[in-house]
């Protein structure tokens, strides 16, 4: 078990009114900057308890298709604790993340509360039957209805879902399309309390803010990319679910239309080599650049290169690049697939972003030639962006479990949440 710096001179002295456990996979990185100021909330005991050591240490990714290491602080600043696993896991698959003595390791903790991060894990299975009549339940998942699922899978769904959120007292959803997943499968809107799926923002605005258009000029130049184009993003694994061939396609459509633009890849994975052969089939060498996977450390000032972000994904609950874009002040062009697009969600159609049908490569490259031509536009939802990315910083993430714990009578009252 680990402890934060800090953490015990904070409540020195103090009474610890609710005593809270969070149960997740590993260690994640868009996670510990809330659990680290969940840590700091009046009245709050928290204890994070880790499934697996993947993300604390340099791991393989699959889908960046390559060894990892997290270039920011993952476990200073809160309580936290690895439970022993039934096997090493070979993936984050439901039967992988086991851990048989998570019922032991929480009762010898005692909460008042638990939260479940998803339900795609053994182990979560495991929580929820030993907080029954114990603790209270919060749920945590980013799931939606967007992509299409088997029969099979929608079968089973309507049967096993219903049951399972039928036991949880309060979920922190992230968005429109989230919070719609849940009522699908009959949760009632008083369980729902909105939240968000973390970002520091602090953390990115803090380099954002500090950069000159010089600085900026000298991102792009690294990368080889015009100081005056309009530069496009695509930010993430290259998988085929995010179809990043679909903007390698739409850049050439408006080379083709004498549209001066260029576009960023940022990341890796398995379709790297297929991205390159059709950018030299296509003869877009200017027009599009490969700029290689990107740490935590340097992903404000890499997306500040940027103009606008394209999301091409087909299966996409709730893609961290979009808010992570935001903060470095880019517009978003997104496809119908993505789950962090609505009214009151990160991407708002018309405020931040763009939206366009999945696969449809025409209409990507009208909404990018739409943003790349109208510089109102283009700086009106920049500035919506940065706007609105606080909508998704840790601490609304933070003031949700406050309101959810405290409308389950557990003593915290509302202050966080306002």
């Amino acid at each position: 078990m680990g402890k934060g710096a800090g953490v015990a001179e904070r409540w020195e002295g103090q009474p610890m009114s609710v005593r809270m456990a969070a149960v997740v996979s590993h260690p994640i990185q868009h996670f510990a900057p809330m659990f680290r100021d969940l840590a700091k909330t009046p009245g709050l005991d928290l204890r994070v308890f880790y499934c697996c050591e993947w993300g604390s240490k340099t791991y393989r990714d699959p889908g960046f298709g390559r060894d990892v290491a997290w270039d920011v602080p993952l476990l200073d600043g809160y309580e936290h604790e690895f439970l022993p696993i039934a096997r090493p896991p070979r993936s984050l698959g439901f039967r992988d993340v086991d851990n048989p003595a998570v019922g032991e390791r929480l009762s010898a903790f005692e909460p008042a509360a638990v939260w479940i991060h998803g339900y795609g894990h053994r182990t979560s299975w495991r929580v929820w039957k030993w907080a029954r009549g114990r603790a209270k339940t919060l749920f945590f998942g980013d799931s939606e209805l967007l992509h299409p699922r088997g029969l099979a899978a929608r079968a089973l769904k309507r049967v096993v879902l219903p049951f399972f959120y039928s036991r949880i007292d309060a979920f922190i959803t992230i968005g429109d399309n989230n919070e719609a997943y849940y009522r699908h499968y009959g949760v009632p809107n008083c369980k729902l309390f909105r939240g968000a799926f973390p970002v520091d923002i602090a953390r990115f605005r803090r380099v954002v803010e500090a950069m000159t258009p010089d600085d900026r000029a000298r991102v792009r130049a690294r990368f080889g990319l015009d100081a005056q184009a309009f530069v496009v993003l695509f930010v993430g694994k290259f998988i085929s679910i995010k179809r990043p061939l679909d903007l390698v396609e739409a850049m050439a459509r408006l080379k083709a239309r004498g549209i001066k633009a260029q576009a960023l890849f940022v990341g890796a994975g398995e379709m790297e080599e297929a991205i390159r052969s059709r950018i030299t089939a296509l003869g877009l060498e200017q027009e599009a650049r490969l700029a290689g996977f990107a740490n935590q450390a340097a992903m404000p000032e890499t997306l500040r290169a940027g103009d606008a972000l394209a999301m091409c994904s087909e299966v996409d609950p709730h893609p961290l690049a979009v808010t992570e874009s935001m903060a470095a002040g880019n517009a978003v062009v997104a496809s119908d697939r993505v789950g962090c697009v609505g009214p009151t969600d990160a991407a708002r159609p018309g405020v931040n972003a763009l939206v366009y049908p999945c696969g449809d490569v025409a209409a990507l490259a009208a909404k990018l030639e739409r943003l790349a031509g109208d510089t109102a536009l283009l700086r009106s939802m920049s500035a919506a962006s940065e706007r609105l990315c606080w909508s998704q910083d840790t601490s609304v993430a933070v003031a949700a479990v406050v309101k959810a714990l405290a409308s389950l009578g557990l003593g915290l009252s509302n202050r966080g949440a306002e």
